[in-house]
């Protein structure tokens, strides 16, 4: 009974992180061999629209804590009166008296974002990656999106993914050692993989 439950847990588990480990795979493959047609350029749009805002906090040359949650929520209230969504930012700033400047960036976008409040518009430049540059920003990420619930099931994904890998490596372990006709050769793989993995990171440890 332990064991049907183990498998099921192995196989549905895999079933359902396979379209993840897939892009996990093609986006380390990338990572290592980065060929020419991966390295298609971005194309960059610009244009201005008009944009009501509330009014945007200044920060008047302060620094610290309370300089980072005014760039916040004024990054925030731009993001909202765009109807878009970006990670959390605290990169923008007043560059002169009408003109508030944000960054923001997601994966596979980029923007360059100046608001002229007084005029009620902004200026926006989109930098749009390529494909193999959006799968490379979507390898690990874990950023919450609060302007997007559907953005932020990625970053829930990649959590129940990693776990579901610890438990796809134990439960594999427990399914074989039921299998006695293939302990042997189990053994010498498990061992090897063991003391390579071991080997390296001890290598990376000491003498990286």
């Amino acid at each position: 009974m332990l064991r049907r439950i183990v498998l099921n847990a192995h196989i549905y588990g895999g079933l359902i992180c396979f379209s993840y480990l897939i892009l996990f795979g093609i986006s380390i493959l990338n990572f290592n061999h980065p060929f020419p047609f991966t390295k298609s350029p971005a194309s960059v749009a610009t244009w201005s629209r008009p944009m009501a805002l509330p009014a945007l906090a200044r920060t008047d040359g302060r620094n610290g804590p309370e300089a980072l949650k005014i760039r916040r929520q004024n990054n925030s209230a731009i993001l909202h009166a765009l109807g878009s969504f970006a990670g959390p930012s605290t990169d923008g700033d007043w560059i002169d008296a009408d003109t508030y400047h944000a960054h923001f960036m997601r994966p596979g976008k980029e923007y360059e974002i100046e608001v002229h409040p007084g005029q009620g518009s902004a200026t926006i430049r989109q930098t749009r990656m390529n494909f193999w540059a959006l799968i490379r920003d979507l390898h690990g990420s874990s950023v919450v999106y609060p302007d997007s619930i559907l953005a932020s099931t990625w970053a829930w994904y990649t959590e129940i993914c990693t776990y579901v890998v610890v438990v796809a490596g134990i439960s594999g372990v427990y399914l074989w050692s039921g299998r006695r006709r293939e302990r042997r050769i189990g053994l010498v793989l498990l061992g090897a993989a063991g003391m390579v993995s071991l080997s390296l990171m001890l290598l990376i440890t000491f003498h990286g």
